[in-house]
């Protein structure tokens, strides 16, 4: 498979041509990638270190060489030059786009850029040999966006904090004293503009009946990629939120973005059983779980037991 160009670089290419992604390589801060490193955390950008794990034959990459690849397609350090940089790229950015860290080995043969095995990269060079390089993704804190100001939202508040999530509580009656945990508190739509909102943000909606905060803020993050919106609601009322920004010209694509009623069934009543839930579906959701019981999904110990007591095989007496 032929690896292309992505005009967006974010976009991971493979397709029917050979053709280069485009570098921009910054040699001149290769000395001091930990503080590039440490800045792009604190400005709260996604980036991808990489690593050369092993550099065999005729390469001018060496074992050991390190670089950050960003999501426009800047490289940051030396990983060889133009024979590997592309791979490197397109191999980076497709691990920032799936977040998982992965090794992948380049090959430094053929004629043109293309991939011949899941992690595997001909590099489309002469020069021979063959570099692992082990890529790894750096995401920002998951930010949790809060809309409302209730028990519900405060409960989300401290307990998103336990979780590790940077806190964001976004009401006109929201405070410091109420939110202690909250890392920004947002009393204003205009406020609501200036903060990070992307994939790496969650916005948990629970205005407990404000209909027309709960459609306005809708619009303002169907606008933006942010990675997951959750309406807490009855039926009843997502159903009406729904079809307001249905007559509004949004399409049904952009309302499944929207997960209503929002949470995992687990009888919950307080403030802070709808908080877990609500917290439970969002954590399902970033790691791909089932939502069922482990007893279910692992199997039930007890139940394996007794089977194995009552099996024939075993019940047969020694002879």
């Amino acid at each position: 498979m032929l690896l292309m160009p992505a005009n967006n670089p974010q976009t991971s290419g493979s397709g029917s041509s050979g053709a280069r992604l485009p570098v921009i390589r910054f040699e001149e801060e290769m000395h001091n990638l930990v503080s590039v490193a440490s800045e792009l955390i604190e400005q709260e950008k996604e980036f991808a270190v990489v690593m050369v794990l092993r550099s065999q034959g005729s390469s001018a990459v060496k074992t050991g060489a390190k670089a950050i690849v960003l999501p426009e397609g800047r490289i940051i350090g030396w990983l060889g030059g133009w024979c590997s940089e592309n791979a490197v790229l397109t191999a980076a950015l497709e691990a920032l786009e799936k977040g998982t860290p992965k090794i992948v080995r380049l090959v430094m043969k053929g004629d043109e850029l293309r991939r011949i095995g899941e992690d595997v990269i001909e590099v489309g060079t002469p020069c021979g040999g063959e570099v692992d390089i082990y890529i790894e993704p750096v995401y920002p804190r998951l930010q949790l966006l809060l809309v409302g100001d209730n028990e519900v939202t405060r409960m989300l508040a401290k307990i998103g904090k336990i979780l590790g999530y940077k806190i964001a509580v976004y009401d006109m009656m929201a405070t410091k004293e109420k939110y202690p945990e909250a890392d920004i508190i947002i009393n204003s739509p205009s406020s609501l503009e200036k903060i990070r909102i992307d994939r790496n943000t969650i916005a948990v909606l629970a205005t407990m009946g404000k209909t027309w905060v709960d459609e306005e803020t809708l619009e303002r993050l169907l606008k933006t990629d942010i990675g997951l919106i959750e309406l807490i609601s009855s039926t009843k009322r997502a159903q009406e939120i729904l079809k307001l920004l249905i007559k509004k010209g949004y399409r049904p694509e952009d309302l499944r973005r929207i997960v209503t009623p929002a949470g995992i069934d687990i009888g919950a009543i307080s403030p802070g059983e709808i908080a877990i839930s609500v917290l439970a579906e969002i954590i399902m959701s970033r790691r791909g779980g089932s939502g069922k019981s482990m007893r279910e999904v692992k199997g039930d110990p007890l139940a394996n037991i007794l089977s194995a007591i009552e099996s024939p095989a075993l019940s047969q007496p020694e002879k």
